[in-house]
């Protein structure tokens, strides 16, 4: 099981080190502080900001996001709308539960196409792919541009909380299976810390 999670964040490793060679940059962010790095990472246009083509990488847990996570992303992507122009590009991939392209390349003020996008993920998918993150590189790297901003931003979001009595009768069934079989969600866990620290590996890298 450790050879298995080594190569996937190896293999992961080699997919954004790849990306890095032409210049396509790897931002993460918690759901929590989407918002305000929505603020800080892209501030009004001026005319010496280039055009930017930004393709979204957010978790998934099921066939669509929960009421508080939509809140938050179509705060923030409503925000980002305000602040690019038809110039700049955007994409947006699912990762982990589903994958897939939930909204293909579209100008930077198409607000409506992000709403209906985030309330309407799966069915706004047309291939389910087996591997989102390796996607949003693909996707990134077939529409870069040397003059532009190119990046993949991962939107990580926690798993939703379950119900305390539900939590407590899986439980019994996790202690009856826990010498047969390893947890699923803990290889899930260790790749996905891989992913949030992977553009400060790659920083102390280049450093």
């Amino acid at each position: 099981m450790k050879t298995r999670i080594t190569i996937l964040i190896t293999a992961l490793f080699f997919i954004v080190m790849e990306a890095q060679e032409k210049h396509i940059e790897t931002k993460s962010v918690s759901i929590e502080n989407f918002i305000n790095f929505i603020i800080e990472e892209y501030p009004t246009v001026t005319d010496s900001i280039p055009v930017r083509n930004i393709t979204f990488l957010i978790q998934s847990h099921g066939d669509s996001f929960n009421i508080e996570d939509k809140v938050v992303l179509k705060q923030a992507f409503k925000l980002l709308t305000s602040r690019l122009t038809a110039q700049d590009t955007i994409s947006v991939i699912s990762y982990d539960k589903i994958n897939g392209q939930i909204l293909n390349w579209t100008d930077g003020i198409q607000s409506k196409k992000l709403m209906y996008a985030i309330e309407n993920p799966k069915s706004s998918i047309k291939f389910l792919e087996t591997d989102g993150i390796e996607l949003a590189y693909k996707n990134a790297k077939e529409k870069f541009t040397a003059s532009s901003e190119n990046s993949v931003v991962m939107i990580r979001i926690p798993k939703p909380k379950v119900d305390v009595q539900l939590r407590q009768k899986e439980s019994v069934v996790v202690e009856n299976k826990a010498e047969a079989k390893p947890e699923k969600g803990r290889n899930s866990a260790v790749v996905l810390t891989a992913i949030a620290l992977l553009p400060e590996i790659i920083k102390v890298i280049k450093d």
